[in-house]
């Protein structure tokens, strides 16, 4: 499996730099103790690639992922070759600026399916476009690997184990498996009359 990317911000890791700086520099960052033991020094950055989301509505109406909205740009952080954290940049009016950073289990369980990924048959000798989708609603995070004519997903942590299991699933599969937890979710959303609830 070939994994590529699309064409990054050029100053992608400028804007992100001084942002890992300071995160790094204060003492006991988060229950990450791999992160908060990092040297500044040490740190390296995948290459970049895309969010995308999926809302309550898309799923329950059918749409697939041709309708998936396009986020935000994510980095892989890692420290003496460990990964350690997921860095996001928002992009806007044509400039990037620093959004978040998520130092949970999210950026070790994106390279376990990335394994998991270059293992399956399925995918041997194939050229991917590595990409992330999100449905917040339901708290799914997967993989998505685009290629032209195919799209296979896997999702990964924090996805609940009742909706997908860490596995690589065909988008028709994927979309299937998480249609009736949306389906119940919008009912409840669409009930909801306290205002609390969103989409």
């Amino acid at each position: 499996m070939q994994l590529t990317y699309p064409k990054a911000p050029s100053n992608g890791v400028q804007t992100l730099r001084p942002a890992l700086q300071s995160a790094l520099q204060t003492q006991g960052f988060g229950a990450n103790r791999q992160f908060a033991n990092a040297a500044a020094a040490k740190i390296s950055l995948s290459k970049a690639y895309r969010g995308y989301s999926l809302s309550l509505d898309d799923l329950s109406n059918g749409k697939g992922l041709q309708n998936a909205r396009i986020g935000d740009w994510h980095y892989l952080v890692f420290a003496d070759g460990v990964t350690i954290a997921d860095a996001q940049l928002a992009e806007g009016r044509g400039h990037v600026e620093f959004a978040s950073l998520n130092h949970g289990d999210h950026a070790a369980a994106m390279v376990s399916a990335l394994k998991l990924a270059e293992q399956s048959p399925q995918l041997h000798g194939k050229t991917v476009e590595l990409r992330l989708l999100f449905v917040s609603a339901l708290n799914v995070v997967a993989i998505w690997l685009h290629a032209d004519g195919e799209e296979l997903l896997i999702p990964i942590e924090p996805t609940p184990k009742n909706l997908a299991v860490t596995r690589l699933y065909s988008e028709a599969a994927l979309l299937a498996a998480l249609k009736p937890a949306a389906a119940q979710a919008k009912q409840r959303f669409d009930t909801d009359t306290s205002g609390l609830l969103g989409n």
